[in-house]
């Protein structure tokens, strides 16, 4: 985030100090961040996006996505759960389903069970590649 903090204040031709002081925090703060010694806190971010309103939230903070909000969003490349273990999955507990990435080539799927059996679950796949499990209740 140091990266793009420094981005923004070249972008804008301001010295460290000014951008403090459009901020309004103290320089030092400004010092901190850019070293590396502190991480920005919630509240730099809160008055870095109201100073800044034309900087997205998501490229401030994550990196990602178009820099400004005027920028034509580019579609990121949809993420496994191999690729990032922090993206939050939303499975029933009681769902022995799974989602195999391997299943978007595919257009059908052929579905075999007993005759007397009953659907457990549905499997939703957006075409972002996200998935909700449905189950009754």
């Amino acid at each position: 985030m140091k990266d793009r903090i420094a981005h923004i204040i070249r972008a804008k031709n301001l010295t460290a100090a000014e951008f403090a002081v459009r901020l309004g925090i103290q320089p030092s703060n400004i010092s901190h961040l850019l070293s590396g010694r502190n991480n920005p806190s919630l509240d730099f971010v809160k008055k870095l996006k109201e100073t800044f309103p034309e900087y997205s939230l998501d490229w401030i903070v994550f990196g990602r996505g178009p820099i400004t909000v005027s920028e034509p969003f580019a579609r990121p490349e949809p993420a496994t759960v191999q690729d990032d273990p922090k993206i939050p999955m939303e499975i029933d507990n009681d769902s022995e389903a799974l989602f195999e990435p391997s299943a978007k080539e595919h257009d059908e799927m052929p579905v075999s069970s007993p005759s007397n059996s009953l659907p457990k679950g549905i499997i939703l796949v957006f075409d972002d590649d996200t998935y909700k499990i449905l189950s009754p209740r």
